[in-house]
This record gives C-alpha cells, sequence and structure tokens, in this order.
C-alpha cells in the first residue's frame, strides 16, 4: 500500500508547502501539486519550494497538461525538480480541465497526448528531436527518467495510459475494476508486462468524527466528478436529471468551489470520495486496496482544516493499515 496527498493551491503559498512537509514527515510516500494557473498558486515555484523542504515524498504535477505548459519548458522543470530533490520528480499529465476552459481552449486530443509523453521521454533522456519543424534539445538533461502518470477518466484514454505512459491516475467511481481492465488492455497491445503501469486512485477525502461534516466537505470536488462522469456518458438517465442544476450552473472561474455543494445530490457523494469517520474511511481504502491493480490512494483534503484531515488519515486510516 502507497499513499499520497494531492493539493490544489489555492490559498497561500506557505500554506500548501507547509503541507507537503507535513505529509513528509507523516510518512506519505507521495505529494501532488494541482496545475491551473490562473486560479492557483503557480505550480513549479511551490515544487521546488517542497523539493527543499522535504527529504522523502515523491513530488510532481498532477496534472499538467502540454497546452498552457510548452513541452520544452515542462522538460526543463521536472528535470530541474529531479535534480534538486535527488530524483524524487513524478510528472502527472493530462488532456486538460480547468487551466484550459479558463483560457477559452480546447482539450488535448488523445494523439497529442501521445505524443506528448513520448517527446518529454526523449527530451528527459537529452535526445534531439524536431518540435514545429525546429530543432530542440534539452541539454541539463542525460538519460533522466522520470516517471510520467496520464490522468484517464475516458475508456480510450485508459487504454492509452498502459500503452504508452508509466503510470495512470484515476478518479474514485464505481466501475473502477473497467478502467484498470482497459489499462491492462493498453499494456497487452503494447507488448509490455501486465501491471508495469502503475496506478495512482485520485479521491477527495474528509475524515472526521462528524462523519455528515466530512459527507459535506468533498462536496465541491465531487461536484466536478459528476460533471466529467456525465461529459463520458457514466452516468444513468436519473442520474443526468439529478446533475442537470450544476452542470447547467458550475463555474470553472470558482474550480471545486463551495458554491456548488449545494448542487451535488447527496446520494451520489459516496461513489466519489473518501469520506466520514476514521472507522468509515479505513473500511473504504481497504475495500478499494482489495482490487487488484491498485498501487497508490492520494487523498484530496478537504474541508475547512485541511491539515487536520492530512494528520487524521495518517494516524487513524493509513497507519493502521501498515503496520
Amino acid at each position: 500500500m502507497r499513499f499520497g496527498v494531492g493539493l490544489f493551491p489555492a490559498g497561500p503559498a506557505a500554506e500548501t508547502i507547509r503541507w507537503a512537509q507535513l505529509a513528509d514527515d507523516l510518512g506519505y510516500d507521495s505529494v501532488w501539486v494541482g496545475d491551473s494557473h490562473l486560479i492557483w498558486r503557480e505550480l513549479y515555484i511551490l515544487l521546488g519550494a517542497m523539493g527543499v523542504t522535504t527529504s522523502k515524498v515523491k513530488l510532481g504535477p498532477c496534472v499538467t497538461n502540454a497546452v498552457t505548459r510548452h513541452l520544452t519548458v515542462t522538460a526543463a522543470a521536472m528535470a530541474t525538480l529531479h535534480d534538486l530533490t535527488g530524483g524524487r520528480a513524478q510528472l502527472g499529465i493530462g488532456a486538460g480541465d480547468s487551466a484550459l476552459k479558463n483560457l477559452g481552449k480546447k482539450s488535448a486530443t488523445l494523439l497529442s497526448l501521445e505524443n506528448a509523453i513520448q517527446s518529454l521521454r526523449r527530451l528527459f533522456r537529452g535526445e534531439k528531436l524536431s518540435m514545429d519543424d525546429y530543432p530542440v534539445q534539452l541539454s541539463v538533461a542525460s538519460a533522466v527518467e522520470i516517471p510520467m502518470y496520464l490522468a484517464a477518466g475516458a475508456p480510450r484514454m485508459q487504454e492509452l495510459a498502459g500503452r504508452v505512459a508509466d503510470g495512470v491516475v484515476l478518479g474514485y467511481w464505481p466501475d473502477m475494476a473497467k478502467g484498470l481492465a482497459r489499462v491492462r488492455e493498453g499494456e497487452a497491445k503494447a507488448g509490455r508486462p501486465r501491471g508495469q503501469v502503475k496506478t495512482v486512485l485520485w479521491t477527495p477525502c474528509s475524515v472526521s468524527k462528524d462523519s455528515r461534516q466530512a459527507f459535506e466537505a468533498v462536496k465541491p470536488q465531487v461536484a466536478r466528478r459528476l460533471l466529467s462522469a456525465a461529459a463520458r456518458g457514466a452516468l444513468s438517465q436519473e442520474e443526468l436529471a439529478l446533475t442537470e442544476p450544476l452542470r447547467r450552473a458550475y463555474d470553472f472561474h470558482h474550480h471545486m468551489g463551495a458554491e456548488h455543494s449545494l448542487l451535488v445530490p447527496d446520494r451520489l457523494v459516496d461513489r466519489y470520495a473518501i469520506a466520514g469517520t476514521p472507522e468509515q474511511a479505513r473500511s473504504k481504502v481497504e475495500a478499494i486496496f482489495s482490487i487488484e491493480g491498485i498501487d497508490e490512494i492520494a487523498i484530496i483534503p478537504r474541508g475547512e482544516d485541511r491539515e487536520a484531515v492530512i494528520k487524521t488519515f495518517a494516524s487513524d486510516v493509513m497507519r493502521p493499515l501498515l503496520d
């Protein structure tokens, strides 16, 4: 079992860095940082600061994209983070969500993402390649190996992760086993060993003695999960009707904001989050790890006291399962 913490840096930069240090001290394996430059603090400044104030956790974006970040910039930033941390860098990349929507840009295509991963791999190795008919080479990298995780909610994206990525980031949803099967199908098509692609489950989380409070805390992020599920046809007609007000009102300038909570149907929350008392959370984590192929659970702490969620999850959920 591996555990990570996902941080969306909407608040003060020093606070986000402190949470990364806390995760490092508490024994988490990874700290992932969201990338949405118009609404959150700058990703690579935060990762650099985390790199020099932590000693054990792996660090990286979850997730960046290949539209707002030119691939050569991403390659240079990640190679620098790799150097700064003694090899603790890891890269999460995806089609793009709020970072693109707040610029009025479209998400990356499957083909462009496949090309991005292959190009980044070559750049990390110091190879020469052509971009926009111009030769480029990252001179600060030489045989650098940085694991690349593809965020994949849709079936074709999951299959792509199996074919070309080092890892896959999956959201918590009811048919998770089907998503894992598609990743394995991708591995088989590419002639890769089964299980070579590591799996990170990315889930909002709130743990509290007050289960109702924890339940409400995760709703803002569940709102975004429901929109994604609706877009890929993963909701029933009844569920689509329940989420229609949310789909009409969602505002990407207030991405995963608390104002969306009232539009999230209670009955759908448990499908997309780990929320409740420590006992309830631990039971759900055990159920998730019982699914073959889950390598890491990365919690995104939610609620007014996110530091308390990081601490409580470590002491009352993570530690009892690891001991």
